[in-house]
């Protein structure tokens, strides 16, 4: 009869452990996140003209926004666009000639992201670019809008959370358009929220 008690005793336990457990709530919150993050700064064109390089700007302001898709690993998929202006050119006796070239870009960008350590990713994208050039003469202004099909870019950023969904940091950014063969760089300040 002990021996019977003893194992009624120990299906009682086991029948108990297991409805305990089914009990427990095993749904697995998920970790994904989005994030938007803008980026301003200055940028920088690695001169490569050959008619008038001595009169061009090759420094300017420049824009950027991200969108990412962060799940729970290391890396991040996103998209990336901005504005940034290669050079500038003004006609040397600008006064009685006004004549003025300029190129500016909008990359549309793949991205991928990867957290190396804590606050700190390196990124990587490829993709397209309109490249948009406007020449103005006397009275008259002409645009051209080109589609640069191979491009990319390598990027290192720093990204310190305020709060759970504000973020700020900067970025370094090297950027490369293939149509022309041009090289940029910019740095930028960054405020991003985790959506």
């Amino acid at each position: 009869m002990s021996r019977k008690f003893i194992i009624l005793i120990l299906l009682l336990f086991l029948m108990s452990a297991t409805v305990h457990a089914a009990k427990k709530d095993t749904t697995k919150v998920s970790q994904n996140h989005y994030s938007l993050a803008v980026g301003v700064g200055w940028a920088h064109y690695i001169n490569t003209l050959v008619v008038a390089k001595s009169l061009a700007k090759t420094n300017s302001a420049g824009i950027s926004m991200k969108f990412f898709w962060e799940p729970e690993h290391r890396l991040s998929l996103g998209l990336e666009t901005g504005f940034y202006r290669l050079y500038k050119v003004k006609s040397p006796d600008y006064d009685i000639n006004k004549g003025e070239a300029s190129m500016s870009v909008v990359p549309l960008l793949l991205t991928i992201r990867m957290r190396i350590v804590d606050h700190f990713y390196l990124s990587t994208g490829a993709g397209l670019a309109i490249m948009i050039n406007k020449v103005s003469g006397v009275g008259e202004q002409l645009t051209n809008k080109v589609l640069s099909m191979s491009n990319y870019q390598f990027s290192g950023s720093y990204i310190y959370p305020l709060t759970k969904h504000w973020q700020v940091g900067g970025e370094l950014k090297v950027l490369n358009y293939g149509k022309t063969a041009d090289w940029m760089y910019t740095i930028q300040a960054v405020c991003a929220v985790r959506l």
